[in-house]
């Protein structure tokens, strides 16, 4: 049988060659003049069949090639377990550590709660969710996530159900008893080289394992708390106290000060490898950022805390943009969260991609990595890359909250810019969940490189290259510290 996207095309086209076959055998539909349109009929089905065939011949050898491709993961949020409170894990923890939790909120569902999870048994998280986990069986979501697991612990139903779960559940405890042995298997077998972690749960820890992870250093909290930082950062702080002993400043009273502490901080990420700046406050308050003047900060600091909201956002602002024009000097690309939000609630504007328009005018010399195809408005997202030299595009994310967007947003951007400025990456706290993130990018690049090549708007070679690009040269080439042996500032 010729299957393409998992549908049968046998059925169809028999059912289609039947009709029309009934349709002439009528006399009168006999004469010459009708007979040529069997034939059309026949030639046609046969070049539709062999169409179909070379894609789905194409696609397999696409994913095989990417097979071979050494990954780098451009973002994720990995966990240690041991730092989470859990007595053990189960199916149910990684479920609600995972996005596909949301889905399940949104159907109805309950989400529990750290004890709950330590203490409810198999048949009551299903009483609770079970069946609202199966509405959620056509999302994105879902068949990430259970691309992740059918990966990692082989499980072979087409759906999650009570005692398939019992079973992966005891799968996954023995797994998590030796969680690095595990990780590690999972991380070679799923053909990752390196991992940029954004630790966004403790952002000024700049210790990571380099077996597996490059730091990205987030800016969330020197911006944000720019309006309270003589209050945030004082002796009792443990890196301010660090600071202090290092530089002999001790105390905040300016917004020199205050700058130093945070150039400080990024020198430090640096020399713990860091390789690039994130910025997530979208899911707090809107990217547009607008140039605040040096002289007006320098009031505003001076007069805080106490600052209006509109004063507050001002400073952030001008803290930002400082923040740009240092990723500039120290070669750290800037990663941006735009778009979609996770969780069950917050305002979607907040992350509109154009809000950013200004910031690539202002900052020609810096480098922008944009996140999650900024869903739902991925026409933009993709404008922004075309237009300004200085911006990469990111599929991170992109793949699990919609896959069929994902592949029109990826067939807009090679149709629209260079294919050497894409991006992708996982966007996970657990590793199960990172190799189906993968799976899903896989599979969205290739259908689309594969469907090209059916076209002839490819050749495979070509093909091929751009599957490195997106999933390892583009990051080499993103992210200029990968390289480096040594870090300096």
């Amino acid at each position: 049988m010729i299957h393409f996207d998992g549908v049968s095309l046998i059925t169809p086209i028999l059912y289609l060659y039947s009709y029309f076959s009934t349709f002439i055998s009528d006399e009168k539909m006999k004469r010459a003049k009708f007979l040529p349109l069997r034939f059309v009929v026949v030639a046609t089905l046969f070049i539709f069949c062999g169409c179909t065939a070379s894609r789905d011949k194409s696609y397999q050898q696409l994913m095989n090639y990417a097979e071979t491709v050494k990954v780098i993961n451009t973002h994720e949020h990995q966990r240690n377990p041991l730092d989470m409170g859990y007595k053990s894990y189960h199916f149910w923890v990684l479920l609600s550590n995972s996005y596909l939790n949301a889905d399940v909120v949104s159907a109805g569902g309950k989400s529990f709660t750290l004890e709950q999870l330590n203490t409810g048994t198999p048949d009551e998280f299903w009483a609770s969710n079970g069946e609202y986990l199966s509405f959620c069986s056509q999302t994105s979501y879902y068949g990430q996530f259970m691309e992740g697991i059918k990966k990692c612990y082989g499980y072979n139903e087409p759906a999650f159900t009570p005692e398939g779960i019992k079973t992966l559940s005891q799968q996954i405890e023995n797994s998590y008893h030796n969680y690095a042995a595990w990780f590690d298997s999972c991380f070679q077998q799923a053909g990752f080289e390196t991992m940029l972690i954004d630790q966004h749960w403790a952002p000024f820890n700049l210790e990571t394992d380099k077996t597996y992870f490059r730091l990205v250093f987030p800016v969330n909290l020197l911006v944000s708390n720019i309006g309270n930082a003589r209050q945030v950062y004082t002796q009792q702080h443990h890196t301010f106290k660090t600071f202090s002993e290092t530089t002999g400043i001790q105390q905040i009273n300016s917004l020199d000060d205050y700058l130093h502490f945070a150039d400080f901080m990024l020198q430090s990420a640096i020399k713990n490898g860091a390789v690039a700046l994130k910025n997530s406050m979208a899911y707090s308050r809107s990217i547009y950022y607008e140039n605040t003047p040096g002289e007006v900060a320098t009031e505003l600091f001076r007069k805080s805390p106490g600052l209006s909201s509109s004063e507050n956002k001002a400073l952030q602002d001008f803290m930002f943009h400082w923040f740009l024009r240092k990723a500039a000097e120290y070669e750290l690309p800037m990663q941006i969260h735009t778009g979609y939000l996770a969780g069950n609630g917050n305002r979607l504007e907040n992350g509109h991609p154009i809000h950013l328009n200004s910031l690539f005018l202002q900052h020609p010399e810096t480098r922008f990595d944009l996140f999650h195809g900024g869903f739902p408005w991925t026409g933009e997202f993709t404008a922004l890359g075309k237009m300004f030299p200085n911006v990469y595009l990111n599929l991170v994310w992109l793949p699990q909250i919609s896959k069929e967007r994902a592949k029109v947003t990826f067939n807009e951007m090679l149709d629209t810019m260079p294919y050497n400025k894409i991006l992708w990456g996982g966007d996970c706290h657990f590793i199960e969940e990172a190799v189906g993130s993968l799976e899903y990018g896989k599979q969205v690049v290739c259908e689309v490189l594969a469907e090209r090549i059916a076209k002839n708007e490819m050749d495979i070679t070509t093909a091929q290259k751009i599957i490195s690009a997106v999933f390892r040269e583009n990051a080499l080439q993103c992210f200029p510290r990968l390289l480096s042996k040594n870090q300096t500032y």
